[in-house]
């Protein structure tokens, strides 16, 4: 079985950022779909690096940040989560968490 490219994403590659996001999320989950639209909607104003980790292959980060369900989306300042967000609700949500 070949390694695809959501197999090996790098967590912390935007660890050196002041602000960054990590959005977690699973392939065969529908709300986590609307909710990587929403973030990239909110995203094309605020223009923060993202990372967008398949939670399906990075069990030790899920348990490192006890992730307790996707979607979810970490406001991270370097290594250090600031904010975590599960319901994303809305574009409007999002931009106001993210500033």
């Amino acid at each position: 079985m070949s390694t695809s490219k959501e197999e090996r994403t790098d967590i912390t590659q935007n660890f050196d950022k002041d602000k960054h996001l990590i959005f977690g999320y699973t392939p065969m989950c529908g709300t986590c779909k609307i909710s990587e639209r929403m973030l990239d909607i909110a995203n094309e104003i605020l223009q923060l690096p993202v990372t967008k980790v398949d939670l399906n292959f990075h069990a030790d980060f899920s348990e490192q940040y006890q992730i307790q369900s996707v979607p979810v989306l970490l406001i991270m300042s370097k290594d250090e989560e600031m904010k975590r967000i599960y319901a994303f609700q809305s574009v409007p949500y999002l931009l106001e968490n993210l500033k």
